[in-house]
């Protein structure tokens, strides 16, 4: 390879290392969308807290009304795992190596396949509490809880076949 060309492989280079920085806007619009989530928690709590203590919610109307709760929290912890991972791992860990007290202890393990493992539990255990919401809400079977179930069964499978594929990865490692 001539000098020439090595030079312009070096600033192609050089250009997508500092261009990392331009993936931070997706990050920020993740934190953005946390706060509508915290928006509509209040929104949801607030009906649901009513909706107690008018008596005007039976017991089945209660558990649906906990789970969507529930499901939220869990869409917000995914988005939040997701942001502060991503711009760890492909933005800047400069900021995470200078304040390690308050940095959560697993952002130091964590890597692009742990985090598509944490990512794909999120999504099953998310994908539970739907069906479990869809079949509260049917109260028998129905072509919509069979497709919650095996949306849910996807998604078991799905992250099944990562975990092996990540096991098969780290035995040919070591």
């Amino acid at each position: 390879m001539d000098k020439q060309s090595e030079s312009l492989i070096n600033t192609v280079g050089k250009l997508m290392f500092y261009a990392r920085g331009s993936m931070a806007i997706f990050y920020i619009g993740l934190i953005w969308i946390i706060f509508v989530l915290i928006y509509k928690f209040i929104l949801i709590t607030v009906d649901l807290t009513y909706s107690t203590f008018s008596s005007s919610i039976d017991k089945t109307g209660l558990m649906i009304k906990v789970l969507e709760v529930v499901d939220l929290v869990m869409v917000s912890q995914l988005v939040w795992v997701v942001a502060l991972a991503g711009f760890s791992l492909f933005v800047s860990s400069e900021y995470f190596d200078r304040d390690t007290k308050s940095k959560p202890e697993w952002l130091d393990h964590v890597d692009t396949y742990s985090l598509k493992l944490k990512l794909a539990f999120s999504i099953i255990s998310i994908s539970g509490v739907h069906a479990l919401r869809v079949y509260l809400e049917n109260v028998s079977v129905t072509k919509e809880v069979m497709y919650a179930a095996l949306v849910h069964l996807v998604f078991v499978l799905s992250a099944i076949g990562i975990a092996i594929s990540m096991r098969m990865v780290k035995q040919k490692e070591e």
